[in-house]
């Protein structure tokens, strides 16, 4: 069978033991380093053998002592990058691989959080290392730190902060001062969903901008909650029973009620009617999960027709671990599924999909995707092939012509 796929394959069974990784490590010597780093990174290998993994791969792969590769890996914090021989580009591709793990192992750290204590600030910068893996977390925290309490100097005296001057306060500042502005002309760039891009460059989208106001109003006691929309992200104030919203990607233009329902029915075309209930301004109930599936679905979906399909498919592992509704992590299966059938990678895509069809039977593109599945035609091992490492010792090896491709 291709050999890459035996990678592929193998670091997918979950009893792996570490001298069935070196072993398939040894046979991986003639890799692309790419295919390698990716597998490598993926969810694929178990957390809990992932530097098993990668250390073993190295030493095969270069013939060095595991302990000064590691000694390299444990350097990676800095983010320093050193010129690159053909050793070290592999070794920085795996730092990088690394610092991009981090940041989904952090972000499902947080997500574990019970909502209340959930910090959607952290969870947006963690979601960005997978763009930028050198991202400084605390540099970025130091900055909306030091915007707050500038922030605070263009306040209203502490007994005249009612909620339309405190509204005018902060639009002042973040889009005045600061010069913060919704990107309209460049909007399906994926740096205006990555919150550190926000602020580096001053230009997001609706839910990005929405979410640095929420946080900078926060920290000035004026606690605000998302609104998803289905034509445009806002938010609104937790504070008496004001019944406003606020559009951030217009400069924090203030919408009541009739202009709100103006908005959706716009966004549902065809005269459609919109009534919004008064109920809707008394539900305060903090929903971080699906803040994050809104902000996770726009990337997913920005990779996806940009056919930046490896990217897409780092965007459904966070969209794993922070699914608001079993749907939804459905839905990702599907979608992550079909990214693996795009990038070529069948075996994985088959589980994938296979069991998005088991999941949902009924799902109304359930025949599209059987066709997706059934194309493939992709063959198995046994469970009992995987159960013990096999010696290479004595074998005679045989060229790649005479693997039968999976």
């Amino acid at each position: 069978i291709n050999k890459i796929n035996i990678f592929d394959f193998a670091f997918k069974h979950p009893k792996l033991t570490k001298s069935r990784i070196q072993n398939v490590c040894w046979k991986s010597r003639g890799f692309q380093t790419e295919s390698v780093t990716h597998t490598i990174s993926s969810n694929l290998v178990p957390r809990q053998l992932r530097s098993d993994c990668i250390l073993s791969f190295a030493s095969y792969h270069y013939a060095k002592p595991q302990t000064s590769f590691r000694q390299t890996v444990k350097c990676d914090s800095s983010g320093t990058e050193e010129s690159e021989t053909s050793s070290d580009a592999f070794e920085l591709s795996l730092r990088k691989m690394l610092q991009r793990r981090q940041g989904l192992d952090e972000f499902a750290k947080e997500i574990q959080q019970e909502d209340v204590d959930m910090d959607l600030f952290k969870c947006a910068l963690w979601i960005g290392q997978h763009r930028n893996p050198t991202l400084d977390f605390d540099a970025y925290l130091e900055t909306v730190n030091k915007m707050a309490a500038e922030l605070e100097a263009h306040l209203p005296p502490p007994d005249e902060r009612y909620p339309l001057r405190m509204i005018h306060s902060i639009n002042k500042y973040l889009f005045d001062v600061k010069g913060f502005k919704g990107n309209k002309d460049d909007y399906y760039n994926p740096d205006n969903s990555c919150i550190d891009k926000v602020i580096d460059t001053k230009m997001g989208i609706p839910i990005s901008l929405s979410l640095l106001y929420m946080e900078l109003a926060a920290r000035v006691n004026f606690p605000m909650i998302g609104v998803n929309l289905p034509a445009n992200f806002m938010i609104r104030p937790l504070v008496g029973e004001v019944e406003m919203l606020v559009d951030v990607f217009d400069e924090g233009k203030v919408l009541f009620v009739e202009d709100a329902e103006a908005v959706i029915a716009k966004a549902y075309g065809d005269g459609a009617k919109v009534k919004i209930e008064r109920s809707f301004f008394q539900d305060n109930t903090i929903r971080p999960m699906h803040f994050l599936t809104r902000m996770l679905t726009n990337l997913k979906q920005i990779y996806f027709n940009s056919k930046d399909y490896e990217q897409a498919l780092v965007i459904t592992d966070y969209q794993q671990e922070a699914a608001a509704t079993a749907d939804v992590l459905d839905f990702n299966r599907r979608d992550k599924g079909i990214l693996l059938y795009m990038l070529q990678r069948y075996p994985e895509s088959t589980l994938e999909l296979q069991q998005y069809l088991k999941d949902k039977p009924e799902a109304e593109d359930a025949d599209r995707i059987q066709q997706i599945v059934d194309s493939m035609r992709v063959p198995f091992f046994d469970e009992e092939d995987l159960s013990t490492p096999r010696s290479t010792d004595n074998q005679t090896e045989k060229k790649d012509d005479d693997y039968e491709t999976i």
